[in-house]
Formats: C-alpha cells, sequence, structure tokens
C-alpha cells in the first residue's frame, strides 16, 4: 500500500502522463487525413505550361498535352480531331484508381470522364443506360432501394466504363465479371464515328472493347443489366486454404441463396499464406421491404484505421 502523499502524488502524475501519452497515440493511430491528399510532385516537371495529372497513389505525375473535361459527345470527338491533326494519343480517365499507367501518357490528350455521368432506367426491360463516367455509387444511388445491378467491381469508387475497359469482376459468382451484365453499348471509333455494339450487333468489336483497356474506342454509355434488390445476411469462415475447393464446391455453389462471397489469405506470421478468412453473403427471403437507406459513411473508419496503423509496428500489434 502507497501511504506516503509525495509517492502517491508521483505514482498519480505518471499515471496521468501515460494516459495522456497512450491517448495522444491512439488519436494519431485512428485520425484521418488533415487535408486533401497532395499530388503535386515532389519536383517540377520539364514542361512548362502543360497540366500535370497523377493517379490515385500520387506516385505517377506525368506531364500531358491536355486533359478535356467530358460533358458531351462532341467533346470527345472534338478531342480525337484535336489529337489526330497534333499527332498525339489519346487515353481515357475515369477515377484514375487503376494504377498501371493506362489512363494517360507522356503529353497525350486526357479525357476526363467524371462528369459524363447521366443515367436512364428502363424498369419494365430491367436495364440501366449509363454514361461512362458514372460512379458505381452514383448507380447505386439511383436505383436503390428498389433495385440492384447484376454485377459490379467489389468497390463503389470506380467509374462504369473504367470497370468494363478491365472486364472486371465483383463478388458475385452466379453473374460473373461485369461485362456479362452488358446488354449493348456505344463506342467512338478513332474516326469520329459511334457505333452501338452488342453480342449480337458488332459482336467482335463488343468483344474487344470490355476488356480492352480503351484501345478499340471510348465507351460512351452501357446497357447494364439490373435486379431487384435484396437483404444478405453476413457471415465469415476461417479455414485452411487447402480446404477452401472443397468448400466452395458443397456450400456455395450448392447453395443458390449464396450471392456474393470473397476470401483473404492470411498476412499473419503464424499463419502466412495458409488461413484464409471467407466472407459469405446469403440472401434472407422474404426481405424486400426492410431494405434500409444507403449507409452515407463507412461504419467505424477511426477503428479501422486504428487497427490498420498499428499493425504497421509488426510484432504482436500486427498479430493481434
Amino acid at each position: 500500500m502507497i501511504t506516503s502523499p509525495r509517492i502517491r502524488g508521483v505514482v498519480l502524475a505518471g499515471l496521468a502522463v501515460a494516459a495522456l501519452l497512450l491517448g495522444q497515440r491512439v488519436w494519431y493511430y485512428s485520425a484521418g487525413p488533415s487535408g486533401e491528399k497532395d499530388c503535386s510532385p515532389a519536383a517540377p516537371l520539364a514542361a512548362p505550361g502543360r497540366p500535370v495529372i497523377n493517379d490515385i497513389s500520387c506516385l505517377n505525375p506525368t506531364t500531358v498535352d491536355s486533359i478535356v473535361t467530358v460533358t458531351s459527345e462532341d467533346d470527345v470527338r472534338q478531342a480525337i480531331e484535336t489529337a489526330r491533326s497534333k499527332r498525339r494519343q489519346v487515353s481515357i480517365s475515369g477515377a484514375r484508381h487503376s494504377q498501371g499507367g493506362q489512363a494517360f501518357a507522356a503529353n497525350n490528350i486526357v479525357l476526363d470522364m467524371r462528369g459524363f455521368n447521366n443515367m436512364w432506367l428502363d424498369e419494365q426491360a430491367r436495364v440501366l443506360t449509363v454514361q461512362a463516367g458514372a460512379t458505381w455509387a452514383e448507380v447505386q444511388k439511383r436505383l436503390h432501394p428498389r433495385y440492384a445491378v447484376k454485377a459490379m467491381q467489389s468497390s463503389a469508387l470506380f467509374t462504369v466504363g473504367g470497370s468494363i475497359s478491365v472486364n472486371a469482376h465483383g463478388m458475385d459468382h452466379q453473374a460473373g465479371s461485369v461485362g456479362s451484365t452488358v446488354r449493348s453499348m456505344r463506342v467512338m471509333l478513332a474516326d469520329g464515328s459511334i457505333r452501338t455494339v452488342s453480342p449480337t450487333s458488332n459482336p467482335e468489336l463488343f468483344r474487344l472493347v470490355i476488356g480492352g483497356y480503351g484501345l478499340f474506342g471510348v465507351i460512351l454509355d452501357a446497357q447494364i443489366e439490373v435486379t431487384d434488390n435484396a437483404i444478405y445476411r453476413a457471415g465469415r469462415e476461417v479455414m485452411d486454404y487447402r480446404a477452401f475447393p472443397a468448400y466452395f464446391q458443397n456450400t456455395i455453389l450448392r447453395d443458390p441463396n449464396y450471392r456474393l462471397f470473397y476470401a483473404h489469405l492470411s498476412t499473419a506470421p503464424q499463419s502466412f499464406m495458409r488461413e484464409m478468412l471467407v466472407y459469405t453473403y446469403r440472401e434472407v427471403s422474404g426481405s424486400r421491404g426492410d431494405i434500409p437507406p444507403l449507409p452515407e459513411a463507412v461504419a467505424g473508419v477511426a477503428l479501422r484505421r486504428f487497427i490498420f496503423n498499428t499493425s504497421k509496428l509488426g510484432g504482436p500489434a500486427m498479430r493481434l
């Protein structure tokens, strides 16, 4: 027992300082960014007067000829004509989350498609016509709560045109990749003409554009299939990766109510690349009237930041 008031005061003061330091560290690891991400190059690029573009990583500052903000088909056509007269190449960018360099190149003309994002829903045909610059988040807001897309990239940050250009997959193993749900597209070719392509109309060009990384034309808009919205119950299974093929074959494939799934391999030192965490989403029948509104933000961001940033310390924090 601590009896001396002086010792007791020192101990309490020490505990207070420790709590303050711990609180500061917790706040530091859970705090969000202090401002907008600065993607400006560390040193000036050797092209005064020309714009510099970057992707979401901020690691690829590139000087380009010009950036065209697309709001109409004429903007695309005029950019193509300008590129031909100046002997420049044209690249197409959306959210610029792809980091392979295909969204822009040095001295070329970049089409910024994000303002080209209108959409029209045909409820009877269950088809949404959407311009290429719309993000999946914007599509979700337009369709919710009655409808949902059949397939989309697993994050709603990407644009529809970008996802089609890479033929992205999502979490729906029944629907497959995004391209499998595209009914038709309108594509502008290098001569400025517009072609409507589908599995039955210009099928070869249709197949080339889906997954074509913009090499065969500029996607203007696409007709994508929609379906009734539903509520899923989330589940998790931890297993050895060698057990996953049988689990997928005997559990997920045999039950059509399993609509979405994805899996992560462990990066923890004690189970590195052996343990697998499988996330499943199973449809809850008879619950369409209980669909809540879309959340405005992801829940628990501060806690997620704290866990992720603390894990970077390694050792016990990473294992936890």
